[in-house]
């Protein structure tokens, strides 16, 4: 029996109103207008017209009129449609737009219960509601292609638990148009909200079937009823993750107070995410080449995370990877060159020297010794034996990354890269896996792998003849790229999920989780020339939250994640991963060299434009998989 669950911290009241929103298109008698798109598309708050509608560069873009009838929109019939398995959030947009040369306050959205077969429920503290925030890129991201300057919408502002200074006793903020936070001003024609549905993982809570439910929006403009359409498919999406996507940082949440780093962790479990973070390291003591370690500082914060009752009722959480251990943990391990470290000490050169030094010693000035080199593989022992040392902590990945040693592309530092590989194999240290990034020739990348786990590799260097080659050596190939960038493709997110698949990979990395978050709200620059890069989730606050606030980027991540489990399921039958790569070469072409230069991630030709295609092929693979289930 699996464990009953309870959605998050925050108790929804069953009749709550729940204030904050839009929903889809349809006209009141006074003149406004509410329409539904799905979860691949944004609209401009001016223009009405989503972003992702650039004919001249997408050939293959939208198409249609998606303001009167979209894959899950029908205005005629005021109806939402949607297709999702249990142990899966499905999600849609709500756009309402104010009435031709008026204003719009007061705008309120209230969803019903979702009822199925048999008077089945999902109940309404499954549904969240988040306002769309919406920033202005005034300068295109440096890339080959940009769909342009505008009010992206991006940060969601979760309606039910933020305390926002003008009503500050009270979990809702009704919004107006124009909105008087958000300083679009008068030009600003709509407002968008996004939707959360969480399907529950067990078959008892949530029977297949079709689930209906009402939504009604009202506002000075009137009142507009909308009816809601869920299938639930006879299946659910696996608790653990097998793309295990995830976010390298080394921004502050290891100093954040318990509380909040744990919302941090939590929401990215929601979304099917991990995080590698660094500056975890406990207590450390060397006398000669004797090594002491003191884990009592470190465990008291990680091991909640480590035995999975982080993702459990005990600490408010509910939705997928429920009771599961964290995926990655980054070792402390660091060796810095001894110039390097005399620079840091009291300079904090850099954001990649924030919180780090050499560990478990520093260089010595005579370079690399005997002593060196057993205190290094003496301690590299003795952490793994503290993490064997239960039994529910054996699952979690235990990634040995030195980070004063990335993207190591001069001789010297290669040749520290392969020093401390070896350290590492000579120590008989199993469960620590040496992991180097970056774009290295076939004759590094065939040196490293006898030494390494996990290789992290440029997609503009991803050579599948070399890939196969580590990989018959035991390395784990994985890939980085810039896939977040605020005024990119939308569904460049989704895409890593479908990449990873097409191309084998063990997972795939993004750089930072929010760094420069506290600005983000108001400045998209987070990188020069480069809007959103890095950050992913927004600090919370900065806009009266008691939480981090996640962005609709990191919600297109959550998309590419849940995709991968429907390729996963399917292939897990007789001729399943021949029709999980078809679907997937349908939506994604071949490219040996996915990045350069002149053709970056999500360019014209790379992918099919049209979110609408990637999701009539998930609900083929839908269709398909609880076939095969009721099959067996």
């Amino acid at each position: 029996m699996s464990t009953p669950r309870r959605s998050g911290a925050f108790s929804i009241p069953l009749a709550i109103l729940l204030l904050c929103g839009a929903a889809a298109h349809a006209q009141t008698p006074s003149g406004s207008h509410v329409w539904a798109i799905g979860e691949s598309m944004r609209i401009d708050p001016i223009s009405g017209v989503a972003f992702e509608d650039k004919p001249l560069l997408f050939p293959d873009c939208l198409t249609g009129n998606y303001r009167e009838a979209n894959l899950i929109w029908n205005s005629k019939r005021r109806r939402i449609s949607l297709h999702a398995a249990r142990n899966e959030t499905i999600a849609f947009q709500l756009v309402v737009e104010r009435p031709a040369g008026g204003k719009l306050s007061g705008a309120a959205v209230s969803i019903g219960e979702l009822t199925g077969p048999g008077g089945a429920k999902i109940p309404r503290e499954n549904v969240e509601l988040f306002k769309e925030w919406y920033v202005h890129v005034t300068k295109r991201s440096r890339q080959n292609y940009s769909l342009g300057t505008g009010w992206y919408p991006d940060g969601l502002l979760p309606c039910l638990r933020w305390k926002g200074n003008l009503y500050p006793h009270t979990y809702v903020h009704p919004f107006e148009i124009p909105d008087l936070m958000n300083g679009i001003g008068d030009k600003q024609r709509n407002q968008a909200l996004w939707i959360d549905i969480y399907i529950p993982g067990d078959r008892s809570a949530a029977p297949p079937g079709t689930y209906t439910g009402e939504i009604s929006v009202s506002s000075s403009a009137g009142r507009v009823d909308l009816s809601l359409e869920l299938k639930v498919w006879d299946f659910a999406l696996p608790e653990e993750s097998h793309i295990n996507g995830n976010i390298h940082t080394d921004t502050e949440i290891n100093t954040f107070p318990d509380d909040m780093e744990l919302r941090y962790y939590q929401m990215m479990r929601k979304h099917r995410l991990a995080m590698g973070v660094l500056g975890y390291t406990p207590d450390l003591k060397v006398t000669g080449t004797d090594v002491e370690i003191d884990w009592r500082r470190y465990d008291a914060r990680l091991a909640k995370y480590l035995d999975g009752s982080a993702f459990t009722q005990k600490h408010g959480y509910s939705g997928p990877g429920y009771g599961q251990p964290l995926e990655f943990l980054v070792m402390p391990f660091d060796a810095f060159p001894i110039n390097l470290y005399k620079q840091s000490i009291g300079m904090r050169i850099g954001k990649e020297f924030k919180f780090y030094g050499p560990w478990p010693v520093a260089v010595p000035e005579g370079g690399p010794d005997e002593r060196y080199a057993e205190i290094w593989k003496k301690t590299f022992r003795l952490v793994e034996s503290h993490l064997d040392s239960r039994p529910e902590w054996r699952k979690t990945r235990l990634v040995t990354f030195l980070l004063s040693l990335d993207e190591a592309y001069d001789e010297a530092a290669r040749e520290r890269m392969f020093y401390y590989g070896w350290l590492l194999k000579e120590s008989g240290a199993k469960r620590l896996e040496y992991r180097v990034d970056g774009w290295y020739p076939r004759e590094t990348m065939l040196r490293l792998a006898k030494v390494l786990r996990i290789a992290i590799l440029g997609l503009g260097g991803w050579e599948p003849d070399v890939v196969e080659e580590i990989r018959k050596e035991g390395v784990d190939p994985w890939f980085y790229t810039l896939a977040a960038w605020t005024d990119g493709d939308s569904l460049t997110g989704r895409g890593m999920g479908w990449i990873a698949w097409k191309y084998r990979a063990g997972s795939w990395t993004l750089w930072e989780l929010d760094f420069n978050s506290l600005r983000a709200w108001m400045y998209p620059e987070t990188y020069p020339d480069t809007n959103g890069h890095g950050m992913l989730i927004y600090r919370g606050e900065t806009m009266g939250l008691e939480e981090p606030a996640g962005s609709m980027r990191l919600k297109y991540l959550r998309r590419g994640s849940q995709d991968y489990e429907y390729f996963w399921l399917l292939s897990q039958s007789e001729g399943g991963r021949k029709q999980a790569d078809a679907a997937v070469d349908s939506i994604v072409s071949d490219f040996v060299r996915l990045e350069t230069e002149v053709e970056p991630l999500g360019a014209a030709g790379m992918w099919k434009h049209n979110p609408d295609e990637w999701d009539r092929e998930r609900i083929r693979l839908g269709d398909a998989i609880e076939k095969l289930a009721a099959g067996r």
